[in-house]
């Protein structure tokens, strides 16, 4: 059962543990993923868009950085950053089941 946490208690970013092999994956497939997404915005073949979203939600799951970044340029959009949430969760679920880990237990409050 999920316990919501009191806004004053939720950490801005959680580290998310994942295998260190994983993290370099992740990175540089990301960062593949922009750099796609920005050719792809002066190309009309590619979805610069779309890659550029992906690439941010895979970057956003190993680096605070790019998380905290994406988090600050989406607050004006909260509809499209909460869907960017959901995707990021089920993408590090699918990747915590790929790498054989289960995926972290919600904190138990009380």
């Amino acid at each position: 059962m999920r316990v919501r946490l009191p806004r004053h208690q939720r950490s801005r970013f959680r580290p998310l543990p994942l295998p260190f092999w994983l993290r370099v994956v992740s990175i540089g497939l990301g960062w593949l993923l922009v750099l796609i997404g920005v050719v792809g915005l002066f190309l009309p073949v590619l979805q610069g868009g779309l890659s550029m979203a992906l690439g941010f939600a895979l970057l956003s799951i190993s680096s605070q950085w790019v998380h905290l970044k994406l988090r600050g340029w989406m607050g004006r959009w909260p509809g499209i950053w909460k869907r960017m949430e959901r995707f990021r969760r089920r993408l590090h679920g699918w990747l915590h089941r790929t790498a054989g880990n289960p995926p972290p237990e919600p904190p138990v409050v009380g």
